[in-house]
């Protein structure tokens, strides 16, 4: 399962419980953020629909691939953000003052900020899951492979229509194979009858 249908599957699920709580103002105070939704004014000129501002920090969730486009999983990306706790984005941020870029891994994520100066200085965010993010997305793969199968052994009907359909279609060719083998074995009759009548119009007696 790619990085992309993880992400897309969370989004699927997250409760809007959760999503309210980490856009609260309370959660988002503590963190010195707050929410920045799209603006073609602001300063990637519409490129990004969901972005933050963080100790007055513009920041972007950008496509690896595309400088100017935004990651398609940006809002789960941002939301994973404001997920983090308080002192793992301190420690970011405060690094980030004296470099050009730092990599943060906190539980199951991985984020890369780098700073870019176009227009003002302001922070790109790139997301990936952490090593420990990756065990925890296997041991999920796994546990749904587990599930599907025991759904499948025990839901499915029994016999399969599968297997009832070749059984089916094994029984018809047989018998067709049987017809054919009984008008082989009546040919085979009547040559042999011939044979005889013909040996016995040549030599006067039939074989033994």
């Amino acid at each position: 399962m790619t990085e992309a249908q993880l992400l897309a599957e969370e989004l699927s699920t997250e409760g809007d419980d959760a999503a309210n709580e980490l856009h609260s103002e309370e959660h988002l105070a503590s963190r010195f953020m707050f929410l920045k939704e799209f603006d073609l004014l602001d300063i990637d000129h519409g490129h990004f629909w969901y972005k933050v501002s963080w100790h007055g920090v513009h920041v972007e969730f950008p496509s690896p691939q595309h400088h100017y486009e935004a990651n398609p999983h940006e809002r789960a990306i941002r939301d994973y953000l404001l997920s983090l706790p308080v002192e793992d984005l301190e420690s970011a941020f405060a690094a980030l003052q004296d470099a050009p870029a730092f990599e943060l891994d906190s539980g199951d994520h991985h984020f890369r900020f780098s700073w870019d100066n176009e227009v003002k200085p302001h922070l790109h965010c790139y997301y990936s899951r952490s090593a420990l993010g990756h065990q925890h997305d296997a041991e999920a793969y796994q546990r749904r492979l587990q599930e599907h199968a025991q759904s499948y052994e025990s839901d499915r009907p029994f016999p399969s229509k599968r297997l009832l359909q070749k059984l089916a279609q094994l029984k018809e060719e047989y018998l067709k194979a049987q017809k054919t083998a009984d008008a082989l074995k009546r040919q085979i009759v009547v040559v042999e009858e011939e044979i005889a009548l013909d040996q016995m119009l040549h030599t006067g007696k039939a074989s033994a």
